[in-house]
């Protein structure tokens, strides 16, 4: 589950903040009530990182297609 968390609050508990993300949550960091970030652990961020390349592999077998580099 994602927790919204505004930057002043972020600012004024980072620490206590990181070690709740390094245990599995994630916040949404918001500006004027608009999300600008994502705080995750790195363990989460790596895991999504495997699976958006298995989804793109996947892609690649069905369709026999490559993907573009946006410049």
């Amino acid at each position: 589950m994602t927790r919204n968390i505004n930057i002043r609050e972020l600012q004024a508990d980072a620490s206590k903040v990181v070690k709740r993300a390094e245990r599995g949550e994630v916040f949404e960091v918001m500006r004027y009530s608009k999300p600008v970030a994502i705080l995750m652990s790195v363990d989460e961020y790596h895991n999504l990182h495997q699976e958006c390349r298995g989804c793109v592999e996947h892609w690649r077998e069905i369709t026999g297609k490559k993907l573009r580099k946006v410049t």
